[in-house]
Order: C-alpha cells, then sequence, then structure tokens
C-alpha cells in the first residue's frame, strides 16, 4: 500500500513536474526511479504526458492568441522575431528537435502556432521532439543517478556542518555587509 502511494505521488510529481518546468522535474524522477522508489518506464510516461500537455497548451495559445499576445508584449515579439528566419529556413529541423532546444523552446511552440502549422502536423512533430528529450533525459538521469545519491548521502550524512557553514556565511553577511548598511541608515 505505502509503495503503490509513493509510486502514485511520484509519477504524479513527474507529471506536474514536466508540465510546469521541464528539465530538472524529469531527472529528479528518472533518479527516483533509478533509487527504486517506481518504474523507470512509467517515469518516463508520466514525463512524456506532462510535456506533451504543456507543449500542447502554448500551441493552441500561438495559435489562437498569438497575434494578440505580441501585441501585448513587445519584448516576446522581439524574441520571436530572432527565431522567426531560423523557424523559416529550417521547419522541419526546428520542429524536430525544438525540445532540445532549452530556453527558447516556448517561443518555438509560439512560432509554430503563429505560422499555422497544422495541429496534424504539430502533433507528430512534437511527439518526436518530446520522445527525443525524454530519452536525452532518462539517458542522462539513469547514468549519472548513482554519482547524484552518492552526493545526496553525503550530502545527509555532513547536513549538521553544512547548516553551520551556512548560518556562519550568511552571519559574516550581515555582520559585515548588512550591518554597516543598517547603522549608517539609522545615523542619517
Amino acid at each position: 500500500m505505502t509503495d503503490t502511494f509513493i509510486e502514485g505521488c511520484g509519477l504524479l510529481a513527474t507529471f506536474i513536474g514536466t508540465l510546469l518546468e521541464g528539465e530538472i522535474s524529469m531527472l529528479t524522477s528518472v533518479i527516483g526511479a533509478k533509487a527504486g522508489y517506481y518504474n523507470f518506464y512509467l517515469a518516463m510516461l508520466a514525463g512524456f504526458a506532462g510535456a506533451s500537455v504543456a507543449d500542447w497548451f502554448k500551441f493552441i495559445i500561438g495559435k489562437t492568441k498569438g497575434q494578440q499576445l505580441l501585441k501585448n508584449k513587445p519584448e516576446l515579439e522581439k524574441k520571436i522575431n530572432k527565431l522567426t528566419s531560423w523557424f523559416d529556413k529550417y521547419p522541419i529541423f526546428v520542429l524536430t528537435f525544438y525540445k532540445l532546444f532549452f530556453g527558447v523552446t516556448t517561443v518555438i511552440i509560439l512560432i509554430a502556432g503563429i505560422k499555422g502549422i497544422s495541429y496534424a502536423k504539430f502533433a507528430f512533430f512534437s511527439t518526436i521532439s518530446i520522445i527525443l528529450w525524454v530519452a536525452l533525459l532518462s539517458s542522462i538521469g539513469y547514468f549519472f543517478a548513482e554519482e547524484m545519491i552518492m552526493k545526496i548521502e553525503y550530502l545527509s550524512e555532513h547536513k549538521l556542518k553544512i547548516i553551520i557553514i551556512l548560518f556562519s556565511i550568511a552571519f559574516l553577511y550581515w555582520f559585515f555587509y548588512k550591518r554597516p548598511m543598517q547603522k549608517a541608515y539609522l545615523d542619517c
């Protein structure tokens, strides 16, 4: 019962995490799967599902409200203009690998919607891109999970030392930086 509950919570967290954020959630999920908390393949499936829902949401916004969004957000229009020529030159490449272009994924999806890419075409390329993304992050997480788990265990063993060091740094910061500023403010 407890194992099933933990697995359900972990997979739900993977879905929500990849829906809202992405890479860190997927890596964390794979580490949890490697540690034995839940099934590795179900973690990949939950990550795929969360990323798919997020990307479809962005695509539909781009398709239905994209032009209005550009009018209301000039800073977004600048980003989109930078990537549009690249998108126009290499649409198949960009659509196939968009999920691997960290930092501009959302903008690429919005461009796809604004440019009028069909739902079927986006579904095809989105599926390929998300599968590649899940496979890459799952592989990285799987192969480095043991090292990360060892680091977490090391930090857990030395948490008191770490807390003392962090509090010391915070105190020194306050003593040498914040306190003099507070004194100067009070002296005015």
